[in-house]
């Protein structure tokens, strides 16, 4: 499993860095140290590859934003989280865009496949937050969930275009319709799940 490991690192790497289209299947190959044998022995062809990248990527993304979201303890707190841990991330040095937006623009709908990876994805956050927003704000989560959802998606681009100070004045219109605290997000700390 080592290999495919390497494989997987290397190609999540490099499609978070430059895109899809950009990076081919050699120089996955030939960063990661593995022959071409090696590398369609794990993955078929390059949408494989894609696949298993965004459901490992999937994962470790919910895994670290869910585990964050436990630590805190009110409703608030948590809801909180969400925007400090997305804040952590768009200031790490590996933080290059969200990777399910980037493979819908490059792949339009085809395979559907990785369109529904990515909306699996987005439903998941949508979801997480939800749960959250259900003790604050009863019937309204739903629709309160979405509005984060969005705006968090607005967040991930524009810490891109422009660096993770773009995201504050989002956050400071924001906050108070959350009934939260409107207090700089925090973006002290390391986000270590997006080490390939």
């Amino acid at each position: 499993m080592a290999k495919r490991d390497d494989i997987l690192a290397t190609a999540t790497r490099l499609f978070g860095e430059y895109g899809y289209h950009a990076v081919g299947v050699d120089r996955i190959r030939d960063e990661a140290g593995v022959s071409k044998m090696t590398l369609y022995h794990h993955f078929s062809g390059k949408e494989a590859l894609v696949e298993a990248v965004l459901e490992r990527r999937h994962e470790r993304f919910m895994d670290s934003l869910g585990a964050a979201v436990e630590s805190a303890g009110t409703a608030e707190a948590r809801l909180r989280a969400v925007f400090d841990w997305h804040a952590r991330w768009f200031a790490s040095e590996r933080f290059h865009g969200c990777m399910f937006l980037k493979a819908t623009e490059e792949y339009a709908r085809e395979p559907a496949s990785l369109l529904a990876l990515s909306r699996r994805h987005k439903a998941e956050v949508k979801a997480l937050v939800e749960t959250i927003l259900a003790e604050m704000h009863g019937e309204a989560a739903s629709r309160m969930a979405r509005l984060v959802q969005v705006t968090l998606d607005g967040m991930i681009v524009n810490a891109y275009l422009f660096g993770p100070e773009a995201v504050d004045d989002a956050w400071a219109a924001l906050a108070p319709l959350l009934e939260l605290d409107a207090s700089p997000l925090d973006r002290a700390g390391e986000a270590d799940w997006t080490r390939p």
